[in-house]
């Protein structure tokens, strides 16, 4: 998988706005996007209205949407310098995933490891309180109420740009 390296060059008014820690970016492997198609078919058996949280240029759903071709995906990425990189015709937009509607989504993916607690934990409320449908989740979860809804499918061992990683897959 491309990733742009623009993406890693910050303005540094983005960076004293949102937080360094909050622009942190990663993606999959070609070999860890393989691992998420496949858990994936496991589990979806309907076609995928996918949405991922903080998309950076749209790389990784456009990589999704050709994988799995029944699939269609959108992103919200926080850095507007991110969403100006796009390069691939994919539907994303500049915003804040925790002003988004998750309900017209079966299917969440978040790269969520450089969230700070608090973000993490309302992010998570907000997902169950409005989605129905597979969360895809780097960190693992523990706001209570989100852990007395969610049923764990699957955590799996995929790689990613930085290492291998656990990631959970939760049906809600």
């Amino acid at each position: 998988m491309f990733i742009n390296p623009r993406l890693f060059v910050l303005p540094s008014n983005e960076i004293k706005q949102i937080g360094l820690q909050n622009l942190t970016y990663g993606s999959l492997s070609m070999k860890g996007l393989a691992t998420t198609v496949k858990t994936l078919h496991k589990y979806c058996k309907e076609p995928i209205r996918g949405f991922d949280l903080g998309c950076g240029d749209g790389e990784l759903i456009w990589h999704l949407a050709q994988a799995l071709p029944d699939s269609t995906w959108e992103g919200v990425e926080i850095s507007e310098h991110r969403v100006d990189e796009q390069m691939r015709d994919v539907c994303i937009w500049q915003g804040d995933m925790l002003t988004e509607n998750f309900r017209p989504y079966n299917v969440l993916h978040a790269d969520n490891l450089c969230l700070d607690d608090d973000v993490a934990n309302k992010l998570e409320e907000k997902i169950v309180n409005e989605f129905k449908g597979i969360y895809i989740t780097y960190r693992t979860p523990s706001n209570m109420k989100f852990l007395k809804k969610a049923w764990r499918l699957e955590t799996v061992l995929t790689e990613t740009t930085w290492t291998e990683h656990f990631i959970h897959y939760y049906v809600i």
